[in-house]
């Protein structure tokens, strides 16, 4: 056959071996090559030099001519594999689903039929996908960091998202599905791609996404509650989540920023809020709204009530300073600072016509009726009512016959009330021991659960009408509102008119302990703790049965001992027994059997005899079956099990008595100390009720457990049994034939000879009681008129042991109290004695040390910094310079004049090595406080006042 001439720059190689079968001859002829056999030429080309994974790519021959077929080998293998890729018979070549390690691959061919013809041969680079973005998930999303999966195809391992042209970390779920954590912290709409890794790196399209305003959470973390009184500032926290741009606005009834008639409002560097109230509570509502708008999302605001209260008055002269016994009436003008109009003057303690004159100035009219000291007060009104420290004037002649010394009416004061204060003491003086408790018998009660119920609502969003999901939230579910218990606390015991009745509601509260400590259900309900105060104030001069079926039927006692939902049992299971068992050990009877005098009644063996037994608590506990939730006209048991779908302003399951459910009560046989309910099919809880509290009411043991329980309290920790006896008398019969009339135990617990006896009491080492701490320190505040900065009397928590006063009302740990009655301190000259010092139980190295901190922190509190409480210490800076008058003074108010030589000697020696400068008034004042607090920290802090005698 004759050979064809072929162009030479179509081949690559030639190649001539001279020992093939079959010659070949090379020509060369006008810039060609002719080949004579070129079926056995194995060379190959392919249009490119790389590919992605799993496309194609055609090999093509390099010879034009027909001949032998070839066969292919991908890095020598033939045909390929799913590693290298694949070719098939006619050199088409399908690279791999995944790039292979390293990427090249070599692709031969052979001619078929002379494998020994030298092999044709190509290099090609598979590359990584082109990736593909489908959708991404959420499609939008507000600022902050957001988890987003993005979806799609051709993802490989290494493949990462970019927002807004910057790679975040990413992670390869599959090869359609990426995740990420996007961080936005601005709005706006930004682009996001797909970026597959070398080799062949490559982007996706991009998709935009819509990124808006944070999911922004405002929350206000006020320190000091949201009272202030005019002119101060109040910082509020503000927490600001969801979002980088924690800018907010602010407005104040509805004015940017406020203005000078409701107060202003600015954002400080820390973020918090400084509320600067006016200069004059505003009208006609003392209560303005402060407005707090994101800035980042206007949409998202919060509203917080704050209350703007009255000044705290300033007295500091009274002109004239020395009076004559009236008539006629001496006009006098009083000075001093943040008299408002409407402020009242009191002398001696009573209002007396007054003249506003302006904020530096009022005008009394006053006409003693007797000579001697003459104590001047201003009051100024609500809101915020605000009582100045007291200024001493004298009126002349020759003083009256005062029917109780000074010194016997501080002491009086010391029992019967939360502390002495000067006014208090006069007046006492004055009237008598018996016309003082008919004033204080007749005094209408200060209630505490109007003022938690006011300040909860403030202090909230306000809830639509019958909505009552919003008001259980608010009332009867709102643990952070029970600040506002201890507030109504301190603000009565400290400043309260009707101490006798708070002073004995307080001891109360110790007898039968309902506590919000956390550990208990009741903490989330702030009114209902504060109606159990007002319940027990309300029965504090009534009858003590009316006390008792009053308690036993309080839903804040019943969730505490588990009377309330106490169902009637069945075949496995029984009533609970907890209120049973503590109504009678703790309330009413005691352990054991007693004699009228408190003394235990013993067998003929000398034991003391059980005043009941487990037989008598399982009977009480079928007794106390049977009672819910009162929910008027609902007796379901959907109001059984249901505490909160009766509730509103001024109304609630809380506040109401426990209501029976005949159909949870047991009608089984019930015996108890000696009395025995027939077996009914008909339930009766109120029958049964009745049954058992009058049992517990007439029961022989009562009168000494409740009598000697009221003297710890009040007076001494260990009465004699004469004393006891007197109370237990009274207790019995009061005279016309009454028993329990509260009334009449009480006058005999504070006038018993025991208890007025001073001079033997002083002498008796086994009289007094330890004071606890808690009293300790109302006892400065009312002896100093402390007044409370902010107007809402905020002490915070008191129970820490180091830093507090190791105590706190409605917050004992246990049913027990803070201190059990019977406690006797071990390895003591009291337990070897044979006495108890109850308090005594929460007394030791910590509390000592945190009760010193505490009143150290309260004594130094100013009208601008420190505690919320504080004193001005006025009228003792007065009297400072004359060291022993200012030491008689503290010593009257704080001891009842019992303060022993040596502490006397101690604390004047002190008060003696403070130096008074002169010639510069700042440094002056500045001594005469030092002294002050100086001589008041050391008689609190001694072992002397710490003991009540």
């Amino acid at each position: 056959m004759q050979a064809r001439s072929v162009p030479l720059q179509a081949f690559r190689v030639v190649a001539v071996v001279s020992s093939l079968a079959g010659a070949l001859s090379l020509l060369t002829a006008c810039g060609s090559v002719s080949i004579s056999n070129p079926d056995f030429y194995a060379a190959i080309t392919v249009p490119g030099t790389s590919l992605r994974v799993n496309q194609q790519m055609q090999t093509t021959r390099v010879s034009q001519a027909t001949g032998a077929p070839l066969t292919y080998y991908v890095n020598g293998v033939q045909g390929g594999n799913a590693e290298l890729g694949t070719i098939d018979s006619n050199g088409l070549y399908t690279a791999p689903a995944i790039v292979p390690v390293p990427n090249s691959v070599n692709i031969t061919s052979v001619a078929a039929n002379d494998p020994n013809f030298p092999p044709g041969s190509v290099t090609l680079a598979v590359l990584n996908p082109i990736p593909v973005l489908a959708t991404v998930t959420p499609s939008g999303f507000s600022e902050g960091t957001t988890t987003v999966t993005v979806s799609g195809s051709q993802f490989v391992y290494g493949a990462q998202i970019l927002w807004n042209g910057v790679a975040v970390p990413t992670t390869l779920m599959s090869g359609s599905q990426l995740v990420a954590a996007i961080p936005a912290p601005n709005p706006g709409t930004f682009p996001l791609l797909v970026s597959n890794p070398n080799p062949g790196a490559a982007n996706s399209s991009t998709l935009p996404v819509l990124v808006g305003p944070g999911q922004v959470v405002l929350t206000l973390q006020p320190a000091s509650g949201t009272d202030v009184r005019v002119s101060n500032t109040l910082n509020l926290g503000l927490n600001v989540a969801g979002t980088n741009h924690t800018g907010v606005t602010l407005q104040v009834n509805g004015i940017a920023g406020g203005n000078a008639q409701v107060g202003t409002a600015t954002s400080q560097a820390d973020g918090s809020i400084n509320y600067v109230a006016p200069a004059v509570v505003p009208t006609p509502n003392n209560v303005v709204q402060l407005t707090i708008t994101s800035v980042d999302n206007p949409a998202v605001s919060i509203v917080q009530n704050i209350s703007v209260l009255n000044p705290i008055p300033i007295l500091n002269a009274a002109t004239p300073n020395t009076l004559d016994v009236g008539p006629p009436s001496t006009t006098v003008v009083l000075t001093g600072q943040s008299f408002i109009n409407g402020a009242q003057v009191l002398v001696n303690g009573s209002p007396v016509t007054a003249t506003f004159n302006g904020a530096t100035q009022l005008t009394a009219i006053v006409s003693p009726s007797e000579s001697g000291n003459l104590d001047l007060q201003v009051l100024n009104p609500s809101p915020g009512p605000a009582l100045s420290t007291d200024l001493i004037s004298l009126v002349n002649g020759t003083p009256p016959t005062l029917l109780v010394p000074p010194e016997d009416a501080s002491r009086f004061l010391e029992q019967a009330t939360f502390g002495a204060t000067d006014a208090g003491i006069h007046h006492l003086s004055l009237i008598g021991y018996p016309a003082w408790l008919n004033e204080q018998f007749a005094m209408p009660p200060t209630l505490h659960e109007p003022a938690v119920e006011q300040a909860v609502i403030l202090d909230n969003p306000p809830c639509g009408a019958g909505d009552v999901k919003c008001n259980a939230a608010l009332f009867q579910q709102n643990p952070n509102n029970e600040q506002f218990v201890q507030d109504t606390f301190w603000q009565q015991s400290i400043s309260g008119n009707d101490q006798l009745r708070q002073r004995v509601e307080y001891a109360l509260t110790q007898l039968m302990v309902v506590s919000t400590e956390p550990n208990f259900s009741i903490q989330s309900m702030p009114r209902g703790e504060a109606n159990y105060f007002d319940v027990l104030g309300a029965d504090a001069f009534g009858n003590f049965r009316t006390l008792l079926q009053d308690v036993t039927l309080n839903p804040m006692m019943g969730q505490f001992l588990n009377m309330l939902g106490n169902d009637k049992g069945n075949a496995t299971t029984d009533p609970d027994e907890n209120y049973a068992r503590e109504v009678m050990q703790l309330f009413t009877i005691g352990l054991y059997q007693l004699n009228d005098d408190g003394s235990q009644k013993l067998d003929s063996t000398g034991n003391p005899i059980p005043t009941y037994s487990n037989t008598d608590v399982m009977g009480m506990a079928a007794v106390f079956t049977g009672w819910s939730w009162n929910i008027p006209g609902n007796d379901t048991d959907s109001a059984w099990s249901n505490c909160c779908i009766y509730v509103g302003p001024g109304y609630g399951e809380e506040l109401l008595p426990m209501q029976s459910f005949p159909s949870h009560h047991s009608t089984v046989q019930k015996q108890f100390l000696g009395v025995t309910i027939p077996a009914s099919a008909a339930p009766d809880p109120e029958g049964d009720l009745k049954i058992a509290l009058d049992t517990l009411f007439n029961h022989p043991n009562l009168p000494p457990f409740f009598c000697k329980q009221m003297i710890q309290h009040l007076v001494t920790s260990n009465p004699s049994p004469t004393y006891i006896g007197n109370c237990s008398a009274v207790f019995k019969d009061d005279g016309t034939g009454v028993r329990g009339n509260l009334q009449a135990v009480i006058s005999e617990i504070l006038i018993d000879p025991e208890a007025r006896n001073s001079a033997a009491d002083f002498g008796n080492p086994q009289y007094g009681k330890v004071r606890e701490s808690l009293l300790r320190y109302t006892e400065w505040a009312r002896a100093f008129t402390a007044q409370s900065r902010t107007g809402s009397y905020d002490n915070g928590s008191t129970e820490d042991p180091i830093w507090g006063l190791g105590e706190m009302s409605l917050r004992s740990p246990t049913v027990f109290n803070w201190f059990a009655p019977g406690y006797v301190p071990p390895g003591t000259s009291i337990a070897a004695a044979n006495l108890v010092a109850p308090e005594m139980q929460m007394t030791n190295v910590s509390t000592v040390v945190g009760y010193i901190n505490y009143m150290q922190n309260a004594i130094g509190s100013g009208a601008t910094s420190g505690p919320d409480m504080f004193s001005s210490y006025e009228t003792e800076m007065t009297l400072a310079a004359t060291p022993t008058a200012l030491l008689d003074r503290i010593n009257l108010l704080l001891m009842a004049g019992e303060m022993d030589s040596t502490l006397y000697g101690q604390i004047l020696a002190a008060i003696n090595a403070i130096d008074i400068p002169t010639g510069d008034p700042t440094a002056t004042n500045a001594a005469l406080l030092n002294r002050v607090q100086a001589a008041i920290y050391l008689t609190l802090a001694s072992p002397s006042f710490c003991a009540q005698f």
